[in-house]
């Protein structure tokens, strides 16, 4: 999905819904919307435990949308991955600081600060994930240090683990290089 793909499933989901929502929305998915040039995905990833919705509503308005969500085999087809907190590497959003991304008549879609939507990005922090981060990174002038306190609100499975811990000094590695 791109961009215009992406809002045309919102749309379509928003036209079905019969109640309001409210998506938040992290990974690629929230990236193409803020913009990144030539990204696409196969999924949308929601951060179930911070939406607002009524789960089985929504999984019948996004299949008439043509999007199924969390399908049981792995696929090639765009979907929606409704992950649970267990899976949940991002911070709660903040209304001072969150974007939305799109709203239509009854379904808002935002994202969680800039800094954290990066943060999200460091349990993997493969190619991918550094070019958004990157991409991030220049469009809103992000400082380390931004980051760093980004990584103390993630949920505590995650703001201690590992991997987390040492992609956030190679991130903080990676920016002093994209800065000269």
């Amino acid at each position: 999905m791109d961009k215009d793909q992406i809002i045309q499933y919102l749309s379509a989901i928003d036209t079905h819904l019969d109640h309001d929502a409210m998506l938040v929305i992290y990974g690629s998915a929230a990236f193409i919307l803020l913009d990144e040039d030539e990204r696409s995905s196969l999924d949308m990833d929601v951060a179930g435990p911070y939406s607002s919705i009524q789960y089985d509503s929504f999984c019948e308005a996004a299949k008439k949308a043509g999007l199924e969500v969390n399908p049981e085999n792995n696929t090639d087809k765009e979907h929606i991955e409704w992950i649970s907190a267990l899976r949940l590497c991002l911070a709660r959003p903040d209304p001072q600081t969150e974007i939305t991304l799109w709203q239509g008549r009854r379904l808002w879609v935002k994202t969680v600060a800039p800094e954290d939507l990066v943060v999200s990005k460091l349990i993997r922090y493969d190619d991918i994930d550094v070019s958004d981060i990157r991409y991030l990174v220049a469009q809103m002038n992000l400082e380390p240090n931004a980051i760093v306190a980004a990584v103390e609100r993630l949920p505590r499975t995650f703001k201690n683990d590992v991997w987390v811990r040492e992609n956030l000094e190679n991130l903080l590695e990676d920016m002093l290089l994209w800065k000269s």
